[in-house]
């Protein structure tokens, strides 16, 4: 009873704080929009097509002094701040520009216990080479993320590599909250002491960097330290991967020290309890993929000279079979109640487990549970729901020993009855925890044409796809069978919508399929042999008659194009096309194919169904995104988007093409029903018009272009997919990559063009 009522006793305060950090941004949104030209000054209101979470939960970090308050990142995706009254989770990265999309990717985060609204997050996607010029920034808020202050690093992260389940990384002194501590893949140990506005490496760590994308794990302050405050906390913890090792200081950070003891592998994550003991997840390899033989130790509390001794390998069930352990939590009011996780660990499905007495016996909470999936019913895939896989996040919210998390590789687990299974009862975990939370990467979007009971039909990176009946429902089962997808790719349909085909990655050399009823149900293609893997693109010529399916990329050895007149039974290889290209149906005229190499301009053309193409040199060299769009209804009319340098359009089949004057740069290009006034289809893109990136809509075949999302909606990069609703003016769909399908309807705000 203690802890239910502590749960519902939200101070006034706090009430008044959350709201405040909930609501302050809406001022900036709406100004932002009154630029857009959509009449009475209003702006289009953006929100997520459901699908329910769908990625990978990399940490949720709960504020120990105010409740209800905490925080949960994403590898791709953005951060998102629980909301208690509203019971759903709340983006807070969504202004992330276009070409700033490295930042939607969350390494760490950090919330204050002393000052609760003040968060930190450090954020970038990758570590690599490849993305050497996209830095890693810390983000630091003091309205609990609805406003951000940015500090550029000189060094990369890696929020969505190898390991980005680890940490916390980036720490704040629960002391002293000016200090913070940032654990680098590549550079070593960071610091700040003005509350995250300027860092430096810090040069008394023992470990300035390798050059390994592993580097360090995380950081951890001896929550038992009480001072007064601003007097900083004197031990600290950081785990080392490069050197398979911890290291402390009792000095404030002055001196370091290894860690005598422990397995001798990697520690990932760690965390204190409240009577000083420490609990440390190793790994062989740092997680998702791999991880090795896990293990967990506990450290007792020791002497001013030895803060953490006495290591003992206290791990639940023998780790072994390449899976490790991953979450680790310990309750903040009982300090021998501990939670850890496994991952990567296939068969059986990934589980956690609960010990009460310190480790010293282990409970396999998944053989207590039952899992409610109604808020997110494509979770079953078909069949039984599964507790979870790739399980990298498991929190106890510390006023409410019974609510416990846990994120996987597709959504977040709750409950708030986990003290059941201490009776032999049954802890039910819902997906309802994952409410407000989108954070798919879409790769093609498609409005079937003619009668469907899908509204709109999506290919989903490690989904597959979706047929959504409804916009504001999680789907029950869609595109998740007959095949299933392991990633959905490509879409396309005939002019009247008779067949649609849709293209992916899946198993057992089913890698495709088609309707004939709108998306509803499917039959299989069989697998070209041209391709070994599957994926790429699709294109269904306009009587539904031919099928071109362009399998991988150019980088894939099993890449290659065939076409099918036989729903996909039957594949002959393409002639004249080189692997990867996206091939693309006229609108109008059924043997009529297009497909361009964005790389060197090279633009193709097929006059006999896709059997042979033949090529044209062009001036156009946009690179690899470069997209030819058919004009629904129009033969030979097409628009080249994908390029940086603008929009062009050709009216005679590509024989010729004219460069748009309205838009500097055109990233992706969509149709929708004309406006009442307009004789011409709806034109919606992603570009930049009159030196500002955004999405754009034009009534008026792109004479002018009216920008309808805001600064406060950007998530990152937008370029692979937007299209309209060819049966509903003003509705129109976007494809992000990592913040899932957004959607919005501006008809109703009253257009004033």
């Amino acid at each position: 009873m203690r802890h239910a009522t502590k749960r519902a006793l939200l101070s006034a305060a706090a009430c008044s704080a959350l709201l405040a950090g909930s609501l302050a941004a809406a001022p900036a949104a709406l100004a932002a929009g009154s630029a857009s030209g959509l009449g009475f000054g209003l702006s289009p209101h953006w929100s997520n097509v459901k699908i329910g979470a769908g990625g990978f939960i990399t940490g949720v970090v709960y504020n120990p002094t105010q409740p209800g308050l905490a925080y949960l990142r994403t590898d791709i995706g953005g951060l998102y701040r629980w909301d208690a009254f509203g019971q759903n989770w709340i983006p807070l990265l969504d202004w992330t520009g276009f070409n700033d999309w490295n930042q939607l990717g969350v390494e760490s985060v950090a919330t204050s216990p002393l000052h609760p609204n003040r968060v930190w997050a450090a954020v970038g996607e990758y570590a690599d080479s490849w993305n050497s010029v996209n830095k890693g920034a810390i983000l630091r808020s003091d309205d609990y993320g609805a406003h951000w202050k940015t500090t550029q690093l000189p060094i990369l992260l890696g929020a969505n590599d190898q390991g980005r389940d680890s940490g916390e990384r980036l720490a704040v002194d629960p002391n002293d909250d000016d200090i913070l501590y940032f654990a680098s893949r590549n550079d070593g140990l960071w610091k700040s002491t003005d509350g995250g506005a300027t860092w430096a490496q810090d040069a008394a760590f023992p470990d300035l960097g390798s050059n390994s994308t592993s580097g360090l794990q995380f950081v951890t302050f001896d929550q038992t330290e009480k001072h007064r405050r601003g007097t900083p906390t004197r031990h600290i913890v950081v785990g080392d991967a490069d050197k398979s090792a911890l290291y402390e200081t009792t000095d404030g950070g002055q001196t370091w020290s290894a860690v005598a003891g422990g397995p001798g592998t990697i520690p990932i994550k760690a965390q204190f309890a409240a009577n000083g003991s420490l609990y440390v997840v190793y790994d062989q390899i740092t997680g998702p993929y791999w991880m090795g033989t896990g293990k967990l130790y506990k450290f007792a509390k020791g002497s001013t000279a030895a803060a953490v001794t006495s290591p003992a390998d206290v791990s639940p069930p023998p780790s072994s079979n390449w899976y490790g352990y991953d979450g680790l939590a310990v309750d903040p009011e009982n300090p021998n109640t501990v939670i850890v996780s496994t991952n990567d660990r296939w068969n059986p499905i990934d589980t956690l487990y609960r010990s009460t007495d310190g480790g010293a016996t282990w409970q396999d909470v998944s053989a207590s549970t039952s899992l409610d999936i109604s808020d997110s019913p494509y979770l079953a895939w078909g069949a039984t729901p599964k507790f979870g896989w790739w399980i990298g996040a498991v929190a106890i919210d510390p006023f409410d020993s019974n609510h416990v998390v846990y994120g996987t590789g597709a959504t977040l687990y709750g409950t708030y009855n986990l003290g059941a299974m201490d009776s032999g009862g049954t802890v039910t975990f819902s997906s309802k925890a994952a409410r407000g939370i989108e954070e798919t990467a879409i790769n093609d979007l498609l409005v079937p044409r003619g009668t469907s009971s899908c509204k709109l039909i999506s290919a989903v990176g490690d989904l597959g796809g979706f047929c959504h009946t409804s916009l504001t429902k999680s789907p029950a089962t869609g595109m998740s069978a007959n095949p299933i997808l392991s990633s959905g790719t490509g879409l396309a349909q005939s002019a009247d919508g008779s067949l649609i085909a849709r293209v992916g990655y899946g198993s057992n050399n089913q890698f495709g399929a088609y309707s004939t009823d709108g998306g509803s149900t499917w039959t299989p293609f069989t697998k070209p042999a041209t391709t070994t893997s599957g994926g790429g693109k699709v294109a269904v010529s306009a009587d539904g008659k031919t099928i071109v399916w362009s399998a991988g990329d150019t980088s894939n050895a099993g890449s290659g194009t065939s076409y099918s007149a036989d729903d996909g039974q039957t594949w002959t290889a393409v002639s004249g096309l080189p692997a990867g290209l996206t091939p693309v149906a006229d609108a109008v005229d059924s043997a009529v194919f297009y497909a361009i190499d964005g790389t060197n301009g090279t633009f193709y053309k097929s006059t006999d169904g896709g059997h042979t193409f033949t090529s044209t040199a062009t001036s156009f060299s946009g690179g690899n995104n470069t997209q030819v769009k058919a004009t629904p209804g129009k033969a030979g009319e097409l628009w080249l988007s994908g390029l940086d340098d603008g929009l062009f359009h050709s009216a005679d089949g590509g024989a010729t093409w004219t460069k748009v004057g309205s838009a500097s740069s055109s990233y992706t290009l969509g149709f929708g029903k004309a406006a009442p006034w307009s004789k011409y289809l709806t034109l919606y893109q992603v570009g930049v018009v009159g030196g500002v990136t955004g999405v754009f809509m034009s009534t008026d075949d792109a004479a002018s272009w009216h920008r309808i999302n805001s600064d406060a909606q950007n998530w990152g990069w937008t370029g692979q997919a937007i299209t309209g609703d060819p049966n509903d003016f003003g509705r129109v769909y976007l494809a992000t990559n990592g913040r899932g399908i957004q959607t919005v309807d501006v008809a109703p705000l009253g257009l004033s063009f």
